[in-house]
């Protein structure tokens, strides 16, 4: 029988890859090594990709950031 879960490994692959392709897109053509970036906003988006909990988003950005990230993720919007 085929195992239709992949292994972390394979998952974490999986979401990497599409987190660099997401960045490759959005440089339109331009060198990765060429970009600047929020190194704040990278680290957000790949512990959104990695769909961690709230306690395990918070270990691994810091206390400091995570609460910085939650409070620009979860303000009012502004109409």
């Amino acid at each position: 029988m085929l195992n239709m879960n992949p292994s972390p490994r394979t998952k974490a692959i999986s979401i990497l890859s599409k987190f660099r392709q997401e960045w490759q897109e959005a440089a339109s053509g331009k060198s990765l090594l060429e970009v600047e970036g929020n190194i704040g906003m990278v680290l957000a988006d790949l512990v959104n990709s990695f769909e961690l909990a709230s306690h395990e988003q918070s270990l691994v950005l810091g206390p400091q950031l995570f609460e910085e990230m939650r409070e620009i993720l979860y303000q009012p919007s502004r109409n």
